[in-house]
């Protein structure tokens, strides 16, 4: 028994280096310190289906009188420009299909490209392990004119400037605790808002990452659907859930993961689920 747990330990600390190939922006967790390293692109094509049958209409949860879906086909690609700077580009084709007896039209198109930087500016050796901090500044902008004022809607429909950063902390094993925050300011009538997630994940074998998240987030609204129209209502949920990250080889990986609601304002009570494949080239 004794004998065994140091190559554990090992098969933990070397696959440390599997934890910046999870797509964390196309599986729409919260986002890591880590980076890809100089010349390195990964690029992760997903698909992913969140289940709806309840609303809150402020925090009162309301049956929508049948099921909604939205199919999310996604792509997520990062490059390092440098072994301290990412930069990264994602988007989705979305559907939204309603069932039951509403008579609400399926819809279906390109919504958002999020345009982001990564920049580590403090790594620092601390017992057991390392500290580091990275600013996540990011560009949200619609790329099609979609729908997002009904029950099928695809997204918000406006630009975010996203004003975000990362903390993190790296054992020496290759566990690590990554807290995600900062302020979205969001255009047009849409309330800016506070998001914070929180990412804990290990790597084991040299083969499989493990990271549950926790996130949620604080608008600055005031209305409530039925006093405006969405998105400029002031909604909030708090979901949690895992995402899951296998190497296959040195250049494909598969990535998986699931999500669910704990508490909601003026949105959808679903959960969710997502399938991938990671390129590095």
């Amino acid at each position: 028994m004794h004998g065994s747990f140091p190559k554990f330990v090992r098969l933990v600390v070397a696959g440390a280096v599997l934890a910046p190939l999870i797509p964390t922006a196309a599986a729409q967790t919260g986002d890591t310190g880590f980076l890809r390293g100089k010349g390195k692109l990964d690029i992760a094509l997903t698909y992913g289906l969140d289940k709806s049958e309840r609303v809150w209409v402020g925090d009162t949860k309301t049956d929508i009188g049948g099921k909604l879906y939205h199919y999310n086909y996604n792509l997520w690609a990062a490059y390092g420009l440098r072994d301290d700077l990412d930069l990264s580009f994602s988007t989705s084709v979305v559907r939204a299909d309603v069932t039951g007896d509403s008579g609400i039209r399926d819809h279906q198109a390109l919504t958002d490209g999020v345009f982001g930087a990564k920049w580590r500016f403090l790594d620092q050796k601390i017992a057991g392990g390392a500290l580091s901090v990275a600013a996540t500044p990011a560009l949200k902008i619609p790329l099609y004119h979609y729908k997002a004022t009904t029950i099928t809607q695809l997204g918000d429909g406006q630009v975010d400037v996203r004003l975000r950063g990362v903390l993190q902390y790296t054992a020496d094993c290759g566990a690590y605790v990554a807290l995600e925050s900062g302020y979205d300011v969001r255009f047009e009538g849409t309330p800016n808002e506070v998001p914070i997630a929180l990412t804990v994940g290990a790597t084991f074998f040299n083969r499989l990452t493990i990271s549950p998240f926790w996130m949620t987030n604080y608008s600055f609204g005031d209305d409530d659907l039925g006093e405006d129209k969405a998105p400029d209502v002031e909604e909030e949920a708090t979901r949690a859930g895992v995402g899951l990250y296998y190497r296959m080889t040195e250049r494909f990986g598969a990535t998986a993961g699931y999500k669910t609601t704990f508490q909601g304002r003026n949105t959808f009570d679903l959960w969710g689920y997502w399938v991938g494949l990671v390129i590095r080239i």
